[in-house]
């Protein structure tokens, strides 16, 4: 009975010591997740940069180009419309002078003349206006490309994986931010921006 003790407790000692050894195979034999694994590896290597988009558009000297010549243009704009309207205003003052001289014919005639003179003059209004805004859109347009291709140019030179648009970002290291090299680079690559007025619709 004691020999059969012996034996036992031997095969059970040897299955305790086993057991190590087979958890050890069967966790080998787990697949390891490739795409876990990059991603971590990723996130370890991840550069990150702060970009001021709005700061830029401020202060860049193209920016300060597009809206000088906008004021300017909208100045003339006005001008040119205020003139055509000061016109209309003397010759409505002229026909109610006439109203007791000229009959309700001619007097309507006159009146239906100068309303659709006024309505062109607001369209024309309209038109203005509608031709400076998307001549700025466009201006607009292309210094946010050459923003763009700036930042990926320094993102390259600086292995950046990663920049954040300054509004998103509520506190962050000021070494991180790359908002003063673009607007150097910018200034130097773009220092003034063609406005079309006439085509503002160009691409």
């Amino acid at each position: 009975m004691a020999r059969w003790s012996l034996v036992l407790t031997a095969a059970m000692a040897a299955g305790l010591l086993a057991s190590p050894v087979t958890d050890a195979n069967a966790a080998a034999k787990i697949p390891v997740d490739k795409e876990a694994a990059r991603k971590e590896a990723d996130a370890k290597q991840l550069v990150i940069a702060v970009l001021d988009v709005q700061l830029v558009m401020r202060r860049a000297a193209a920016a300060k180009g597009i809206n000088t010549a906008m004021e300017a243009r909208r100045k003339a704009f006005e001008e040119e419309i205020a003139a055509e309207r000061e016109v209309l205003k003397d010759e409505e003052q002229k026909l109610r002078k006439q109203g007791t001289i000229l009959s309700p014919e001619a007097m309507n005639e006159k009146r239906r003349v100068l309303e659709n003179k006024i309505s062109d003059l607001r369209r024309k209004a309209e038109q203005r206006r509608g031709i400076l805004n998307r001549a700025f859109t466009g201006a607009t347009r292309k210094l946010r490309s050459e923003i763009a291709k700036v930042l990926a140019e320094i993102m390259s030179e600086r292995k950046i994986t990663l920049t954040l648009a300054r509004k998103a970002v509520l506190v962050f290291d000021q070494r991180l931010s790359v908002t003063d090299e673009v607007l150097k680079r910018l200034d130097e690559n773009m220092p003034n921006v063609t406005i079309d007025f006439k085509n503002p619709d160009a691409k």
